[in-house]
């Protein structure tokens, strides 16, 4: 009976597990110097941050990690996003799109 039981949990893991259309995002993508970076560098780093950013949500979502590791990710997302808010402040400041604090 136990056997039973066991398998049968053992299946429903692997179901969540591939039920999940999202895989978990991989490297943080590279954040340029806002003081330096292009037009054209900067909205590119825009588009990669979302996209991570959309891909780590949408992998939450599933359910599939365990508490500690959905901590993890979620503080990782929360760094990251401080960094990337940094980084777009300096760029708009340099471009003259947003006054000086």
């Amino acid at each position: 009976m136990k056997n039973i039981l066991t398998v049968a949990l053992f299946c429903l893991a692997l179901d969540v597990s591939a039920a999940c259309p999202v895989n978990r995002p991989g490297v943080l993508p590279a954040l340029p110097d806002g003081a330096e970076v292009s037009e054209e560098g900067m909205y590119r780093a825009q588009l990669d941050a979302e996209k991570y950013l959309l891909q780590a949500s949408a992998y939450m979502d599933c359910k599939v990690m365990n508490r500690r590791q959905h901590k993890e990710l979620a503080a990782t997302l929360e760094v990251f996003s401080e960094r990337y808010n940094e980084e777009m402040i300096k760029y708009q400041v340099r471009r003259n799109i947003v006054a000086e604090k």
